[in-house]
C-alpha cells in the first residue's frame, strides 16, 4: 500500500467518522467527566463548598457531643434504633408494643428533669422498699458514700441495712451491695448549684447485681430517675449524706 493510498485511506475514514454519531458521544462522555470533577472539587472534603458544609456541620454539633457518645445517652436516636432492632427480632408483636410504650415513657419530658437531686433519687429507692423493710424490721438502708481517688464519688446501697455478716465479724464490703451509682466531677469544680453543692454526671451504674444497660424496666420513680441519668442528659446533685435516709418504721 503507498503512502498517497494510506492518506486516501485515513482522510476517508476520518471523514466517516466525523459524520457519525460517535465524536459526538465521545464530547458527550468528556463533559460529563469534565462537569463531574469539577462537582466532585466544589463538594469534596478539600473544595470550598466542602469546606463550608464541613464547618456549618461542626457549628451545629452540641458542645457536649463527647460526652453524648461516651455514655451512649438515652434519647430519640437511641431510642429509635432499639424499636427498630426489637421490629426486626422476630419477638411477639405485643412484647414490641410494650417496650415501646416503656421507651416513651422513660422518654417524656417529667421523666426527663435538667438536674435529678440525689436525695430524691435515694428517697424514692427507700419508698420502693418501705413495705418489705416493714416485715423484715429493718430500720435503715445500708448507703455508702466513696469518694474517688479522681475526684467523683461513689455511693453503693442496698435495701437491707449495714449488718456484719453472719459468717465474719466485719460488715459487707460494698461491692456486694446490690447497687451503686459512680458520680463524675467537673475537674475545675464549677459545676454546683447557688448553695455550693456539687452537680455531676453518672458514668456508671447497677441496679439488683446487673449493670443498667442489661434490662429495660423502668418503672418506678427511682429506676426513671436512674435511667434519665444514666441514658438521658440530666446531672445529678449531690445533696445529701449517706446517713440521712430510714424506712421510718421506728418513728
Amino acid at each position: 500500500m503507498s503512502d498517497q493510498t494510506l492518506q486516501a485511506l485515513l482522510v476517508e475514514r476520518v471523514t466517516a467518522f466525523a459524520a457519525g454519531d460517535q465524536p459526538a458521544a465521545i464530547i458527550d462522555e468528556h463533559v460529563k467527566i469534565m462537569f463531574t470533577k469539577v462537582i466532585d472539587n466544589c463538594f469534596g472534603r478539600y473544595g470550598d463548598m466542602g469546606k463550608q458544609v464541613e464547618e456549618s456541620i461542626k457549628a451545629a454539633l452540641p458542645a457536649n457531643l463527647a460526652t453524648v457518645f461516651e455514655l451512649t445517652r438515652y434519647n430519640d436516636m437511641i431510642a429509635k434504633v432499639l424499636k427498630e432492632k426489637w421490629e426486626t427480632s422476630g419477638v411477639e408483636a405485643d412484647m414490641v408494643r410494650r417496650a415501646q410504650e416503656a421507651i416513651d415513657e422513660v422518654l417524656t419530658k417529667d421523666q426527663m428533669p435538667e438536674v435529678v437531686s440525689l436525695l430524691d433519687l435515694l428517697e424514692a429507692f427507700v419508698d420502693d422498699h418501705k413495705e418489705g423493710a416493714a416485715e423484715e424490721r429493718w430500720e435503715r438502708p445500708d448507703i455508702r458514700f466513696q469518694e474517688s481517688e479522681y475526684g467523683g464519688l461513689h455511693i453503693y446501697f442496698d435495701k437491707k441495712p449495714k449488718e456484719e455478716s453472719p459468717y465474719s465479724s466485719r460488715e459487707r464490703s460494698e461491692y456486694n451491695l446490690d447497687n451503686a451509682i459512680h458520680i463524675s466531677f467537673d475537674k475545675r469544680g464549677k459545676d454546683r448549684d447557688d448553695k455550693g453543692r456539687q452537680i455531676g454526671s453518672v458514668y456508671a451504674a447497677r441496679i439488683d447485681g446487673e449493670k443498667i444497660g442489661q434490662t429495660l424496666r423502668f418503672r418506678s420513680k427511682f429506676e426513671k430517675l436512674l435511667a434519665a441519668l444514666y441514658f438521658g442528659a440530666s446531672k445529678i446533685l449531690v445533696d445529701c449524706e449517706e446517713d440521712d435516709f430510714s424506712y421510718g418504721i421506728y418513728d
